[in-house]
């Protein structure tokens, strides 16, 4: 039996490469395609390209089946300081890939998105039809990514699954990530000082985010069809907090520092997903607990 074929896009990132480790077991041939910058992991069969370059991409993809397009820039916090950058890279980026897609006559994608497309919802949990209203340039890359998707679907037969993570941590996640700052101040017995303590976020284990990429990609694929991932829990800043502080066995006070991440009038007070799409129709949910979660990777830091 041929095996299938498949190029993923920020191959060496942190959803990238835990990907693939999950597909090493499978019976699949990869193309990696990695960024020039940024890279968690470094593989030595993986191509170096700029996600902007259609030549460069075009020469690495071709007999592809299938794409996992997981290339771009992803820090919300970092939007805000450079939208344009991140509007570049993540629509032009993926604008171009698309392109190269339907010169090489490929027809299946699996998209990530981000739950940053729905802003601060109406209500809670979100469904995979609610209102986007996205709070940060990040956010509204990722919902011009997922209009230009649903385009080159009408215009050229291509058929998507465009997975929108929650909270997406585990090991290799950015040292500028929530988890790793109050990591950093439990490790050093400091107090710790939250932006937000009742900000609530829907946690999603990368392991289990990599399941569902997988799932996506063998499930059937006609369409164009949009699936929250996520554990469908919300959890506030502050009960994350105490529970790094109980794995790390170290206690200390938790406050409010007024310092920011991003606009106070930005902020998303609360965002907790519906996943009874992705389990009905990919046939998947999340495994990891947030303790077990948090766990693997608190054991990833301090190895660091």
């Amino acid at each position: 039996m041929q095996k299938l074929k498949i190029g993923i896009t920020g191959a060496g990132g942190f959803i990238g490469s835990h990907l693939v480790e999950h597909l090493a077991t499978e019976h699949v041939e990869t193309v990696l395609i990695s960024g020039p910058h940024g890279n968690v992991k470094n593989y030595p069969d993986a191509f170096i390209a700029d996600i902007c370059d259609f030549d460069q991409l075009k020469q690495h993809l071709h007999y592809v089946d299938i794409v996992v397009h997981l290339a771009g820039l992803n820090s919300v916090r970092n939007s805000f300081t450079n939208p344009a950058e991140t509007l570049k890279v993540n629509t032009i980026g993926t604008a171009t890939l698309l392109n190269v897609c339907k010169e090489l006559s490929i027809k299946k994608v699996v998209m990530i998105s981000s739950a940053e497309v729905y802003g601060r919802p109406l209500s809670n949990p979100v469904s995979e039809n609610d209102i986007l209203k996205p709070l940060s340039p990040y956010g509204v890359s990722k919902v011009a990514i997922e209009q230009m998707c649903f385009v080159y679907h009408v215009a050229h037969d291509m058929n998507f699954k465009v997975l929108r993570p929650f909270s997406v941590y585990g090991p290799g996640m950015s040292t500028k990530s929530l988890i790793k700052e109050i990591y950093n101040q439990v490790k050093v017995q400091k107090d710790i000082a939250l932006f937000n303590c009742t900000s609530v976020r829907d946690y999603c284990f990368v392991g289990d985010l990599a399941v569902s990429i997988k799932k996506a990609m063998y499930a059937d694929f006609t369409g164009f069809e949009i699936y929250n991932v996520a554990s469908g829990v919300g959890t506030n800043s502050k009960q994350l907090a105490q529970l790094i502080q109980s794995i790390m066995k170290i206690s200390g006070g938790i406050s409010e520092n007024p310092s920011p991440d991003r606009p106070r009038k930005a902020d998303v007070d609360n965002l907790v997903a519906n996943i009874e799409k992705v389990g009905e129709e990919l046939n998947w949910k999340p495994e990891t607990s947030l303790f077990d979660g948090l766990k693997k990777t608190i054991q990833f830091f301090t190895h660091e």
